[in-house]
């Protein structure tokens, strides 16, 4: 059995994750939990944090997978004697998969029940997930068959995350060391939030850069396993012929 065409893979978790999130808020703003809440405030409270809960757990399953399949597709556009290369696209897929543990740690630990192994889990998450996009971003621009116009897309999307990833750390640290007024606080919360879901939104943007990339990507399945590879056949410096 073959899958031909693995672009439906990304616009899958883009709908997931924006209709969760989507849903979140709406149940978090409408409850009067929050009235302006951050990503992680949708998950304090029931029900939205069951449901919080079930979306990013589902979601960083998701995005272990897209991780691995943007991994296969770098090391089937490689040649077998980078090495190098291939040893930093394992080190790529370690960091990718790392930031989906992180996701899941702060899916399954609220800011309510345990806020330090929460924000732990979304750091990592967020600042793995920064990094391995903007290192792929940079690789893709000899190695996609996306147009340059894509490329320069698809890195843009990377350095915005991790642009906001350092303005929301700034943020972050005049609430841990209560470091200007109420009307200040005021504005940097305002500043907060604003970084947080521009970054969310970066990094989800991101996955559609993807799209023709995978679209060229096939998956069987046969009795020996799965495997992915190009619709054209050419050699795996990891599987070589």
């Amino acid at each position: 059995m073959e899958i031909r065409g693995l672009g439906f893979f990304p616009l899958l978790w883009i709908t997931w994750t924006l209709l969760g999130l989507g849903t979140l808020v709406a149940l978090t703003v409408i409850s009067g939990h929050e009235k302006y809440p951050y990503i992680s405030d949708t998950g304090k409270e029931l029900p939205e944090s069951a449901v919080y809960t079930t979306v990013f757990m589902v979601a960083s399953i998701l995005g272990a997978g897209l991780t691995y399949i943007q991994y296969r597709f770098m090391i089937i556009q490689s040649q077998p004697s980078e090495k190098r290369y291939i040893i930093c696209q394992r080190i790529l897929l370690a960091m990718g998969w790392i930031a989906c543990i992180g996701t899941a740690v702060s899916a399954a630990y609220s800011l309510k029940t345990n806020p330090t192994a929460h924000r732990i889990g979304a750091g990592v998450a967020f600042l793995c997930n920064a990094f391995f996009n903007v290192c792929q971003a940079v690789r893709l621009y000899k190695r996609s068959f996306g147009s340059r116009r894509m490329c320069h897309l698809r890195l843009a999307f990377a350095s915005v995350t991790c642009l906001i990833l350092v303005i929301f750390a700034f943020t972050q640290t005049f609430f841990y060391f209560h470091l200007c007024s109420d009307q200040c606080l005021k504005i940097v919360y305002a500043f907060g939030i604003s970084s947080e879901y521009l970054g969310f939104s970066a990094l989800t943007l991101h996955q559609l850069t993807n799209w023709t990339d995978f679209q060229r990507l096939s998956l069987k399945l046969s009795r020996e396993g799965v495997s992915i590879c190009l619709r054209e056949k050419i050699q795996d410096p990891e599987n070589p012929a």
